[in-house]
């Protein structure tokens, strides 16, 4: 099969899907994601090309270019366009751009990015490293816009009660006054909006 769409804008695929110009017009894509070192940018003066050059070991850092990759994709879209992002196999490093973008945009956890790409290219398959910083990154990305006290719980109660109990049973270990101030959100509403 050709390159599978993960939104209306954003599609996932390897380096043949890449070398395949049939295939990249007929789904209207107009930039590329090269997230390896190795392979080529076959149509330079055809697409906008942003090139990741990461290795898919356990050494390397492709956290350090989430935000890049992400705001190449939001640009593109903005403009109208469709973004095509692909490594050697498709599975590992663009798999995960996919995530990091899925994770920050919508606010979701790893989890539940990695469960909605999955159903659409079944065989991803970020290496242990790259999963460790999308780990990483879900925390920085469920945290920020929230007060420092109410983040984590809030947070959970707003995630569709996927995993709350995880979230929940860290204050046991902490003292006890802690842990009645996290569970006080259980019983109240939230009253922050949403996009909290």
């Amino acid at each position: 099969g050709g390159p599978v769409e993960i939104l209306p804008f954003l599609y996932l695929g390897s380096a043949y899907h890449a070398s395949r110009k049939d295939m990249l017009d007929a789904l209207g894509i107009t930039a590329l994601i090269n997230v390896s070192a190795n392979c080529p940018n076959h149509f330079e003066g055809h697409y906008q090309y942003k090139s990741i050059p990461v290795e898919d070991n356990h050494k390397a850092d492709i956290s350090s270019w989430f935000n890049e990759a992400i705001d190449f994709i939001d640009s593109v879209k903005n403009q109208g366009g469709r973004v095509f992002v692909h490594c050697q196999a498709g599975i590992s490093r663009s798999a995960t751009i996919c995530l990091a973008y899925l994770m920050r945009t919508n606010r979701v956890k790893l989890d539940e990015a990695f469960e909605f790409v999955k159903q659409r290219r079944s065989i991803i398959s970020p290496n242990f490293s790259f999963m460790g910083q999308l780990l990483q990154f879900e925390s920085q990305v469920l945290a920020p816009n929230c007060s420092a006290e109410a983040g984590s719980p809030a947070m959970s109660v707003l995630d569709r009660g996927a995993s709350t109990t995880t979230v929940f049973n860290f204050p046991v270990s902490i003292p006890v006054h802690t842990t009645s101030s996290a569970l006080n959100y259980l019983q109240s509403p939230i009253t922050t909006s949403p996009s909290c």
